[in-house]
């Protein structure tokens, strides 16, 4: 059934003119809304598990996501790029390459105030917990774990926990080359 789902949204997305393509094993257990005029790109086994939310703010957007990959009620704003490695796995975040907004102090009153935009790179398995927020300019490396609530606005190493607001690198993902599940343990203060 969800391999069905996945053929009809592909096929509804052709006939209302919608920039996206899936790869092969596309597969849609929950609800896929993709809004806006840019391009959305899935490689192949692509799963939706919940209500994905992926909005593109202009036609120059291209929102990648690798193979293999897990999203939950995940939300996407891409004005730019925004580009998921392979067999990543995303739970309720908010990925976004832009503020949406100005922060400078004339924001109301100037409509040509600057607004933040950076394009956003997750590596190859990541896992974005719930509640987490990756933000314009993030980098994430692979085999990383974003975890609950974490925000993230900057690069990060391969196999890092990050935790925080800001986030910040809390230990080695258990498994990474000479890590143990101690050492992960100890350095989160747990």
């Amino acid at each position: 059934m969800s391999l069905a789902r996945g053929l009809y949204y592909r096929v509804w997305s052709r006939i209302t003119r919608q920039r996206f393509r899936a790869g092969r094993n596309f597969r849609i257990y929950g609800r896929l809304e993709i809004r806006g005029p840019g391009e959305v790109v899935f490689g192949d086994n692509v799963a939706i598990i919940e209500h994905a939310r992926f909005h593109t703010h202009s036609p120059d957007a291209l929102l990648t996501i690798g193979n293999d990959v897990l999203v939950g009620t995940t939300r996407f704003g891409c004005a730019r790029r925004i580009q998921v490695g392979n067999m990543c796995q995303f739970a309720e975040a908010y990925i976004m390459d832009t503020d949406f907004h100005s922060i400078h102090s004339d924001r109301r009153t100037n409509p040509d105030a600057p607004i933040r935009v950076a394009p956003v790179y997750i590596g190859d398995n990541v896992w974005v917990g719930h509640f987490a927020g990756v933000l314009p300019g993030a980098r994430i490396g692979n085999n990383s774990v974003v975890s609950f609530g974490s925000v993230c606005a900057r690069d990060y190493p391969d196999d890092a926990v990050l935790v925080g607001n800001p986030a910040r690198v809390a230990g080695k993902v258990p498994g990474a080359a000479g890590v143990n599940a101690l050492s992960v343990h100890r350095s989160t203060g747990d």
